[in-house]
């Protein structure tokens, strides 16, 4: 593969003598075309030793005016006014046609070396993959990066952020921020996701009835669909939904008017829950069940939780169940026990968890510590601010700056913590959920 087949047409720029394994900086070269780099942009370099075969990627940091231009080779070339750090993530392998790998880099680029743009087409193709370079069986996509990128035919394109559906269905995950970031707006992303995708169970403790609607396909769907941008092979909303609730009036109610604007939507199972009988258990394939809480005090609450998910516990120890995600919006709605006992055992017999918090520090240290992917929000609490500094690194600083809807996403199988604006959701909003 020919570079000139996966970079812009002109190159952005070159390499300074300042470089190493980590990062380098170049001189941003004026372009007859007035096509320019921005921070937060990708840039691509030749190997400096494998050659365009096995192109560096890397993200701009910052920019900046400087009034001299340093190295004998450039010093003439009195147009140069930009000078840009760009950090290295890894060379990208083209070499096997099959996978193309992201690797660590052991030796720096070397100076003089041309900076180029890539095409958002080569880089959408390594984002929906894994770090070892296969593609990944199950992309969810989450929402769009901070980075726009050239398209080869014309114009820019803002760059998709996908995480593999392993990441979801084989380990627990915490999604955290203050109270309207947008932690339920972005589970139920999430569970789209895996539904549309894959036939995995998935089980919601919902204690304010704002999930009841997520099997119905929504009005931004049909626009997408419209627009091209989805298809019924990818989003064919085609799972069941069982609900268990204490007002079942209320979730019929409610569906009903999303269902007069809504046209798309799947078949619900609605069950009434008793206090005093044997709950009905009945986690399947390609089904959420939702247990709604709404009007439940919380004494009431708790022990409807724990009735649920101890029954579904057991049938999982004991072989009979499915395999299952449980996403828990309230961690104090369960017991500190049964918490720790999932966050510890659960992967072993096929349940991964996802916590919603607002205070992380409030959560067992044994079970932040089993957490595989951590999807952080604003955060203002100081002893939540420095837990999260080790897991969010250098976008730490963003922490008590994030708007809502915008998260930092670092875990196992990311290379570095992204920033990143989450999508919208396609199905309607529950018409009378908590906001």
């Amino acid at each position: 593969m020919e570079l000139s087949e996966i970079r812009f047409k002109e190159h952005v720029g070159i390499i300074t003598s300042d470089t190493n394994i980590q990062q380098f900086t170049f001189f941003v070269t004026p372009l007859s075309s007035k096509i320019g780099v921005g921070k937060g942009e990708y840039v691509i370099v030749d190997h400096p030793f494998l050659g365009e075969h096995c192109p560096l990627l890397s993200v701009v940091k910052s920019l900046n005016n400087y009034e001299e231009i340093v190295g004998t080779s450039l010093r003439e070339d009195k147009s140069i006014k930009i000078m840009a750090t760009s950090e290295i993530i890894g060379y990208i392998d083209l070499r096997d046609p099959t996978t193309k790998p992201l690797r660590k880099l052991n030796v720096p680029p070397k100076p003089g070396s041309k900076v180029y743009l890539p095409y958002y087409e080569f880089l959408e193709d390594i984002f929906l993959r894994r770090l070892d370079g296969k593609p990944l069986k199950h992309s969810i996509h989450l929402g769009k990066l901070e980075s726009k990128a050239h398209c080869r035919a014309d114009g820019f394109k803002e760059l998709n952020f996908y995480m593999g559906a392993t990441d979801f269905t084989n380990q627990h995950f915490l999604i955290s921020g203050i109270s309207g970031s947008g932690k339920t707006h972005t589970a139920t992303v999430i569970i789209e996701e895996l539904a549309n995708k894959t036939n995995h169970p998935i089980i919601v403790l919902d204690p304010f009835g704002e999930y009841t609607s997520i099997g119905i396909a929504g009005k931004s769907l049909k626009q997408m669909r419209e627009e091209g941008n989805v298809t019924l092979d990818n989003y064919p909303f085609d799972f069941s939904v069982s609900i268990h609730t204490s007002n079942k009036e209320r979730v019929i109610n409610n569906l009903k008017e999303s269902a007069k604007i809504h046209k798309e939507y799947t078949n619900f199972s609605i069950k009434h829950i008793r206090k005093k009988k044997e709950l009905e258990i009945d986690v399947k394939r390609n089904q959420i069940t939702i247990l709604d809480a709404k009007e439940l005090s919380l004494e009431e609450r708790q022990r409807f939780f724990i009735s649920y998910v101890k029954a579904f516990w057991n049938d999982r120890v004991d072989g009979r169940g499915e395999p299952f995600l449980l996403v828990i919006e309230e961690p104090q709605a369960l017991e500190g026990s049964m918490i720790n006992r999932i966050a510890s055992e659960g992967r072993k017999i096929g349940v991964s968890m996802c916590l919603l918090s607002q205070h992380p520090t409030m959560i067992d240290s044994r079970i932040l510590s089993q957490m595989g992917t951590m999807i952080m929000g604003r955060t203002i609490d100081a002893q939540d601010i420095e837990y999260l500094k080790n897991i969010a690194i250098d976008k730490s600083p963003f922490l008590t700056l994030l708007k809502p809807g915008e998260w930092i996403v670092n875990g196992v199988n990311l290379n570095r913590p992204m920033k990143i604006l989450v999508r919208d959701r396609y199905s309607p909003s529950s018409t009378h959920a908590t906001k």
